[in-house]
């Protein structure tokens, strides 16, 4: 009697663990997190989505601060990204991508910044539409049926005391052991909180002239999103920290660009030719 009394305890405390919520498949994960975001009308009237707001940077090799304005503006095959920053020698941060194509212009000559040369090295990260989040029309999860985002469960995660579910994001390309993508959920919401982007590279690997790779093991850019709140029936990120981090024999380097939305502007009519940097 005693067996079986200790057996349905055993069965009760299964039931009612968590561990069922973490077998929740990818393709689960991505429709709860739609549904999150809007409903299938709202998400699909949709055409741009424009957010305004304050930029700010930081540096810790050499301590630098700085802060300006942002713009993000996309639509579904398009992404503008500038921020101004109150610096001589880092006056702004463009990302770009137009007509199939990424554009990450040059802040002095010759040069990119830290996040362009990470972007620009890792192409995925722009041409799947990851840059951003939820905050750009070009984020995939937006139309798998078009993308066909190719996503494997990684299980939970706790950020910040926060319970997450992770994803596996495999780019079109293929992935490889050098450079993988995460996406973060919050389990609660179901709000994509954070993108992870690893690279790591073993000293034979670095080729001269190459960004990102010099003394550095391992160089990590992670999207952070918050401050979610609901604008014409969708819930979007208001706060976007991108931290890209170097942990090197040299130390280690970090550089974090925040943009903070005042104000979404959604399904605005662009000139034709506004997806661009060059001068109009």
């Amino acid at each position: 009697m005693k067996a079986q009394t200790l057996s349905r305890l055993l069965l009760i405390l299964l039931l009612c663990s968590p561990v069922a919520a973490q077998n929740l498949k990818p393709e689960e994960i991505v429709s709860k997190h739609l549904a999150a975001v809007g409903t299938q009308e709202k998400r699909a009237a949709l055409k741009t989505i424009m957010a305004l707001g304050a930029s700010e940077f930081e540096s810790n090799v050499p301590v630098v601060k700085g802060n300006g304005r942002v713009v993000v503006v996309s639509d579904p095959g398009n992404l503008f990204f500038l921020m101004s920053l109150n610096s001589k020698d880092y006056p702004f941060e463009k990302i770009g991508y137009f007509n199939g194509k990424p554009s990450l212009p040059f802040i002095t000559a010759g040069v990119r910044s830290l996040l362009g040369a990470y972007i620009a090295d890792h192409s995925s990260i722009l041409g799947e539409g990851l840059f951003g989040g939820a905050m750009s029309l070009r984020w995939p999860l937006f139309d798998t049926q078009k993308n066909k985002p190719r996503l494997s469960g990684g299980g939970t995660k706790k950020i910040e005391d926060k319970k997450c579910y992770v994803a596996n994001y495999v780019p079109a390309g293929g992935g490889s052991d050098e450079f993988t993508i995460k996406l973060y959920f919050d389990a609660e919401t179901f709000d994509h909180v954070r993108t992870e982007y690893r690279y790591e590279v073993t000293p034979r690997d670095a080729t001269f002239g190459q960004q990102n790779r010099r003394a550095s093991a391992v160089a990590t850019l992670t999207e952070l999103f918050s401050d979610f709140r609901t604008i014409d029936g969708l819930r979007l990120p208001h706060y976007h920290r991108a931290e890209l981090a170097n942990n090197g024999n040299s130390g280690m380097f970090k550089n974090i660009w925040g943009v903070r939305v005042v104000e979404y502007r959604l399904n605005q009519a662009l000139q034709p030719d506004f997806f661009t940097f060059d001068a109009k």
